[in-house]
C-alpha cells in the first residue's frame, strides 16, 4: 500500500512539473514539448511492444509525406514523415538485437533469400566506398538499410500465420483506401483526364506510376485476404469494398506500366497454378528472351510504326505503351535506359555509386535521344528501371545480385507452393507470387525501392516468404 501511494505521488509530481514546463513553453510559443508524450509512447512501444510499432509503420506508410510537402525545409534534406524516423529507430533496435542475440539468428541467416540479400547489401556497401559521390551513396545505403533491416527482419517473426498475412494486407490497404478516395475525388474535379492523373495523389505519392504500381501490388493480396476471412462476413464486405476501390484507382491511375505488369504477372501465375515446374518456367523465359534478341530489329520496326500517343481514352492510352516514336514519356524512358547502359560501359565493375545516376547521366545523353521532358542539367530523375539502375550504379555484380535476389524469391515461392498441402497457404503463396512478380516486371520501367511506399510493402512480403520457408523446418519466435 505504501509503495502504491509513493508511486502515485511520483506520477503526480512528474506530471505537475511537465504541465508547468509545457505551459511555459506554450507561453513562449515553443511547441517542441508537445512531442514529448509521443516520444515516450514510442519508447514504451519499442521496449515492450515492438510488434505494435512494426504495424504502426505499416499503417502509416501510405499516409506518409515528405518534409518538404509538410512545409519544412532543412537545406535539401528530405525524408518521408513519420515513417522514416520510425524506421530509423526500429533499425537501431534490430541492430542491437542482432548483436546481442547473434547465435539465435544463425539459422535465419542461412536461409537462401537472406544469404543473397546480405551479399547484395555487402556489394552495395563496397560500391558506396568506391562511389563517384560517396556522401550521396552512403545516404542511399543507410536509407536502404532502414527499409530492409526493420521491415524484413521483424516481418519474418511477426508475419508467420495466415491471419498475420491478412493483418498486414489490411493494415496497409485501409489507409491506402483513404488515399485512393482522396485521389479519385480530386481527379473527378478535372473530369478524370490523363494529364491531371499524374499528380492527383500528391502529397501522399510522388506520381501516378508509383501509385499505380502499389495498387497493382496489393490487388492479389486483397483477393487472398478475402478468401482467408470466409468466416467473418463483416470483414469480407469491408475487403470487397477495398478491392472495388483499388480497381477504380488502378484504372484511373493511367499507369500503363502498372496495367501491363499486373496482366503479365497474372498470366505467369496461371502457369504456376497449373503446377508448371520451375525448370519449364525458366526455359520459357529463356526462349522468350532469345526470341526477343534474335528478332529485335523486326520488333523495333513494328514498335516504331505505332503513332498512338497517350490519351484520355483508356484503350488508346494502353496501346500507346509501345509507341517509341512520338510518345514523350516512352522516348524519355529509352533515353534514360541508354544513358544507364553508357554509364555501365564506362564503369562496368564498380559502377558510379548507389544513388548517383541522377547526378551523372547528363553527359551521356545524345541530342537525338533527348525529348521535350529531358532534363537540361541532368540533375533530376532516375534510370526508370530497377535493373539498369543497379547496373549503372553498382556495376555488373550489382545487377547480378539484384536479379539473383529476385529470381530466388520467385523460385522459392513456386517450390513452396508445390510443397505445402494447406490450401489457404497455397492461395497466399499464389497471391504473393503475383504481387511480387507484378512489381518486378514494373521494375523494368520504373524504380521505387528508394521510397517508403514500395520498400515497406516489398520487403514485408519477401519476409512472409522467408517465414513460410522457415516454418517448414523450424518455427521462429521473437
Amino acid at each position: 500500500m505504501f509503495n502504491h501511494s509513493i508511486n502515485n505521488k511520483i506520477v503526480f509530481f512528474v506530471s505537475s512539473i511537465f504541465l508547468l514546463c509545457l505551459t511555459y513553453s506554450l507561453f513562449r510559443e515553443n511547441y517542441i514539448l508537445l512531442l514529448f508524450p509521443f516520444i515516450l509512447a514510442l519508447l514504451y512501444l519499442s521496449i515492450l511492444h515492438v510488434k505494435y510499432l512494426f504495424y504502426m509503420v505499416i499503417f502509416l506508410t501510405p499516409l506518409s509525406m515528405s518534409l518538404e510537402d509538410i512545409g519544412f525545409d532543412f537545406n535539401g534534406f528530405d525524408i518521408a514523415f513519420p515513417t522514416e524516423p520510425l524506421l530509423l529507430g526500429l533499425m537501431i533496435l534490430v541492430i542491437i538485437d542482432l548483436i546481442f542475440r547473434f547465435n539465435f539468428f544463425k539459422n535465419f541467416i542461412k536461409q537462401p533469400i537472406v544469404t543473397v540479400l546480405i551479399l547484395y547489401l555487402i556489394w552495395m556497401f563496397i560500391t558506396c566506398v568506391t562511389s563517384t559521390i560517396p556522401t550521396t551513396s552512403f545516404k542511399l545505403f543507410i536509407t536502404r538499410l532502414w527499409y530492409i533491416l526493420p521491415i524484413f527482419c521483424l516481418g519474418v517473426f511477426f508475419l508467420q500465420q495466415k491471419r498475420d498475412f491478412s493483418s498486414f494486407t489490411l493494415c496497409y490497404t485501409l489507409p491506402f483506401s483513404v488515399v485512393i478516395m482522396y485521389t479519385t475525388v480530386r481527379h473527378s474535379l478535372y473530369s478524370f483526364d490523363k494529364q491531371s492523373a499524374h499528380y492527383m495523389m500528391s502529397p501522399f505519392f510522388n506520381d501516378h506510376t508509383s501509385y499505380g504500381a502499389m495498387i497493382a501490388f496489393f490487388i492479389p493480396l486483397l483477393i487472398a485476404a478475402l478468401f482467408s476471412n470466409k468466416k467473418n462476413r463483416l470483414v469480407q464486405v469491408m475487403i470487397i469494398g477495398i478491392i472495388f476501390l483499388f480497381f477504380v484507382g488502378f484504372v484511373l491511375s493511367f499507369s500503363r506500366a502498372a496495367w501491363i505488369s499486373l496482366i503479365c504477372a497474372v498470366s505467369v501465375m496461371l502457369l504456376v497454378r497449373l503446377k508448371t515446374s520451375v525448370k519449364s518456367l525458366i526455359f520459357l523465359g529463356v526462349i522468350f528472351s532469345l526470341f526477343s534478341f534474335l528478332f529485335q530489329n523486326t520488333i523495333l520496326t513494328q514498335l516504331s510504326n505505332n503513332r498512338q500517343d497517350s490519351s484520355d481514352n483508356l484503350i488508346e492510352h494502353f496501346t500507346s505503351l509501345s509507341n517509341i516514336s512520338t510518345d514523350a514519356s516512352n522516348m524519355e524512358r529509352i533515353n534514360r535506359w541508354k544513358c544507364a547502359i553508357s554509364m555501365f560501359k564506362e564503369r562496368p565493375f564498380l559502377g558510379w555509386g548507389p544513388g548517383t545516376y541522377q547526378f551523372q547521366y547528363a553527359p551521356f545523353q545524345f541530342s537525338a535521344d533527348r525529348t521535350i521532358i529531358s532534363s537540361n542539367d541532368g540533375s533530376a530523375g532516375n534510370a526508370h528501371s530497377e535493373y539498369l539502375s543497379a547496373l549503372s550504379e553498382s556495376g555488373f555484380l550489382g545487377l547480378v545480385f539484384f536479379i539473383t535476389l529476385v529470381g530466388i524469391v520467385l523460385i522459392r515461392i513456386i517450390i513452396l507452393y508445390n510443397k505445402v498441402n494447406d490450401l489457404g497457404l497455397k492461395r497466399w503463396l499464389l497471391a504473393i507470387f503475383t504481387s511480387l512478380l507484378s512489381y518486378f516486371i514494373h521494375g523494368f520501367f520504373n524504380n521505387f525501392l528508394d521510397t517508403d511506399k514500395a520498400s515497406v510493402a516489398i520487403w514485408a512480403v519477401i519476409a512472409i516468404v522467408v517465414s513460410i520457408d522457415l516454418a517448414n523446418n523450424k518455427k521462429l519466435v521473437y
